[in-house]
């Protein structure tokens, strides 16, 4: 029975419970693509200005919104090894869901609202990430991508790449789609980076890397979504 003194808690379970079960869906696509030999492997919980940014793993404003993962070296062909990968997070909150069952029923945790909480996004989670459906961002569903991956179509995880760089020769910046072959030119940095923002968001799933005084940084249009 819910009492007016549990709303609180089910407020909190929004900026707790629901990051870490997002976590958790993350963490079994990284775990899966590590061990089918990703490189680069990192998790970014949330939306809007990065708080904290590590080598695995990043942490944005929103914190208690949204969640994905990058990966690299995982070929866009490789059928199987992108089924296990895209099916991690939903292994993820199975699993873990199986053992928080296991823990209250054998009586070593306590039935409180947050293990019904954590129960109910980890659900919600496994029943949302199995809908083969297109989000509104144009992301696409882990089930979406599974369906596509069992029928051999691969188009839905081909990742665009495009590039930033400054070209000192003709004192002007260049952004490139996946190959330097073709590319636009422009004077200041603020609009070549709000073009190239626009462009590699259209055509999602993409990465743009911008490189600015000798070093380089990555904007992720992930190709997984929550």
């Amino acid at each position: 029975m819910v009492e007016f003194i549990d709303i609180p808690k089910l407020f909190l379970a929004f900026f707790v419970v629901l990051p870490v079960v997002s976590l958790i869906h993350e963490f079994g696509h990284v775990l899966i693509a590590k061990l089918l030999g990703a490189k680069n492997v990192k998790i970014i919980i949330g939306s809007g200005k990065v708080l904290l940014n590590t080598k695995y793993f990043e942490i944005r404003k929103y914190y208690f919104y949204y969640g994905f993962c990058y990966f690299e070296n995982i070929s866009d062909e490789s059928r199987w090894r992108n089924l296990f990968i895209y099916a991690g997070g939903l292994l993820g909150n199975i699993l873990s869901s199986c053992l928080m069952i296991y823990l209250v029923s054998n009586q070593y945790l306590e039935a409180t609202i947050f293990t019904y909480q954590f129960l109910y996004f980890s659900l919600y989670y496994v029943f949302f990430s199995l809908l083969p459906m297109s989000y509104p961002d144009g992301n696409y569903s882990d089930g979406k991508i599974i369906y596509h991956l069992l029928k051999r179509s691969h188009h839905l995880i081909q990742q665009k790449r495009f590039q930033l760089w400054y070209d000192e020769k003709n004192s002007c910046w260049k952004l490139s789609k996946e190959t330097r072959k073709k590319v636009k030119q422009f004077e200041g940095f603020d609009k070549a980076y709000a073009k190239a923002l626009k462009e590699a968001r259209a055509a999602r799933p993409s990465k743009l890397e911008i490189i600015k005084e000798s070093n380089s940084r990555f904007e992720i249009f992930p190709r997984n979504p929550i």
